[in-house]
């Protein structure tokens, strides 16, 4: 089998400088796609296994960063078929190091630490001898010129502004430029001795396994065995032989198959796997942040345990879920938890303090919604709510008072200026934003006192309706709205609604006479259709008209009055004045 792949465990300095390698992208790979999600925690991730190795050299002494299949092309190239966004995101990386830190362990002595990494080295990432990019991206015919225009030949990264996420969207070169404004933002907040250890350590002691293979037809098979396959003993496997291990009385054995083979039931109905609830559980017990895999931080806090008490334990907390969480319980503020992202966390805070009766729950989860919805809005991604989640999982097991978790989180939202931030992306175009749809949906909860009987799903049948169309400036039903005024509130919160996707699709570029009747459920000619909307925002529309309260026209004045409308409910419901940024 050698002869068709090749495995080497190799460091990162090793997989860009051994063999003198040159990686060429194919025009069949998908373009690069990182954003701040993925890039964030790729960070997150090196950066605090770096943290925990300087505090204890046993622990993260080689992080694994994952694979890379390449198939030699014998002229120096090899083609990636995984891996490329890695490799990608890699590179830039070491072009904005290069550029922060043209200097970078200048003083350090090679002799005493012949394993420092300096310019030349980080140059040799980069570029061979012959001067040529180790990395060649033929994914699209621009895509070389604009990785060579953004980031190769780029060489003071600190002037980068960050991207708009429309221009994200739109155009490949601004996700080179987004991944390296990240890292700019990064580094530029380390010192330079601290940034040059962290290099050291990123070049020496993370590891990536590369697979070699000797055609692209066998790579893309093997890429696809171990992506489709995974392991065949996942973790929770390996923690039940952990405790199984532990117990030598056929009886205590018997009673542990018996608790563990419900708790496997009950997750077979969830939306998360038994691996994801012990990661959940590992979360509980430590009340930090793991430093260690999951199964040897589980294999320590088990440690001279009853493992049929553990067991025990771990079904409640499994059943707890189920019945607090995951089931449909009428909660219209745990409905609205599961519109966000950073689920493993919320997730865990709403266990920690169900699981342990945490006097203050309901108090609780009203903050906690505040904290993570403000952050989301506000552009913030994982690293920004990481470490306080875990402050919070804490407080809530020693007990500490609603008052001083409350407090926890405004010292977060303080220190990085969050709420100004929710204020500035509130006031503007919202429509193509990740979090509009989940907003709405509160303020929809928020029309009444009582409980929902199920919640509201996030799917393609719920749509984002304008109320005066995209194409307004083209329909002669809408020429009262000028086109100044027109696109400053087409995007806004001021001019949409939430639909149904039937709906919707039915409402389209209509005139304002006609959308209401397909709010009211009527169709353009006035046939009877599904029954007005049950949207009770979208009815508040409807009844505007009814009442004549705009001359029965979508004006200037109706947008106005509807985003101030919203803007004062997600005040509310988000407790923030948003007094500053009304029309």
């Amino acid at each position: 089998m050698t002869d068709v792949f090749t495995p080497l465990s190799l460091t990162v300095s090793q997989v860009f400088i051994n063999g003198d390698p040159l990686y060429k992208i194919p025009n069949y790979q998908r373009p690069y796609s990182w954003t701040d999600e993925q890039v964030d925690r790729l960070w997150d991730d090196l950066y605090t296994a770096y943290q925990n190795n300087i505090e204890d050299k046993e622990i993260d002494a080689n992080y694994f960063l994952g694979s890379l299949i390449v198939v030699p092309q014998g002229n120096g190239f090899e083609d990636v078929v995984d891996g490329q966004q890695r490799l990608t995101t890699m590179m830039i990386l070491f072009n904005v190091v290069k550029s922060l830190f043209p200097t970078i362990n200048k003083e350090v002595d090679a002799i005493d630490n012949p394993n420092v990494i300096k310019i030349g080295k980080i140059n040799n990432c980069i570029k061979n001898t012959n001067d040529i990019s180790r990395l060649r991206l033929y994914t699209h015919e621009s895509h070389q010129n604009d990785f060579d225009n953004e980031v190769l030949s780029n060489s003071d990264f600190s002037k980068l502004t960050k991207p708009t996420k429309r221009e994200i969207q739109n155009a490949p070169k601004f996700k080179f430029i987004n991944t390296a404004f990240i890292f700019c933002d990064k580094l530029s907040k380390m010192s330079e001795e601290d940034a040059g250890n962290f290099i050291n350590y990123l070049f020496n002691q993370v590891k990536i396994i590369k697979i070699s293979c000797s055609n692209r037809a066998f790579a893309i098979k093997l890429f696809q065995v171990l992506n489709d396959r995974g392991l065949d003993l996942s973790a929770a496997d390996l923690i039940k032989s952990i405790l199984l291990a532990s117990l030598k009385d056929d009886i205590k054995h018997g009673a542990f198959v018996a608790d563990w083979q419900a708790s496997e039931q009950l997750a077979e109905k969830l939306d998360v796997s038994l691996t994801d609830i012990f990661t959940f559980y590992e979360y509980y017990l430590l009340g930090k942040n793991p430093k260690k895999s999951l199964v040897d931080e589980l294999e320590n806090q088990f440690q001279g345990k009853d493992a049929n008490k553990i067991i025990s334990d771990f079904k409640s907390f499994v059943t707890t879920y189920d019945k607090e969480i995951y089931d449909e319980t009428g909660d219209k503020v745990i409905y609205s938890f599961w519109y966000l992202t950073w689920a493993a966390y919320w997730k865990t805070i709403l266990l920690t303090a169900l699981h342990s009766n945490y006097p203050d729950t309901v108090k609780l989860k009203i903050s906690l919604r505040r904290f993570y919805y403000l952050n989301w809005i506000s552009g913030r991604t994982l690293s920004a709510i990481k470490q306080t989640s875990f402050n919070v999982i804490g407080a809530i097991k020693d007990k500490k008072t609603i008052a001083e978790i409350d407090s926890i989180f405004e010292t977060k939202l303080e220190n990085d200026k969050v709420i100004a931030g929710v204020l500035r992306n509130l006031s503007g175009n919202i429509y193509f934003e990740s979090w509009v749809k989940p907003l709405f949906i509160m303020v929809e909860y928020n029309q009444t006192d009582t409980d929902f009987t199920s919640r509201i799903e996030w799917d393609r049948n719920l749509q984002l309706e304008h109320i005066m169309p995209q194409t307004f400036a083209k329909k002669d039903e809408w020429k009262h709205i000028t086109v100044d005024i027109g696109n400053s509130y087409l995007h806004t919160a001021g001019n949409l609604t939430l639909l149904s996707s039937k709906k919707n699709i039915e409402a389209q570029n209509f005139s304002f006479v006609d959308k209401i009747n397909i709010y009211k459920g009527f169709g353009k000619k006035q046939n009877k259709t599904d029954g007005i909307t049950s949207f009770r925002i979208c009815q508040k529309i409807v009844d505007d008209y009814s009442a004549n309260k705009y001359k029965k026209e979508w004006t200037e004045q109706a947008m106005k009055d509807r985003y101030n409308w919203f803007i004062k409910e997600i005040g509310t419901i988000l407790n923030i004045n948003t007094d500053s940024i009304k029309k």
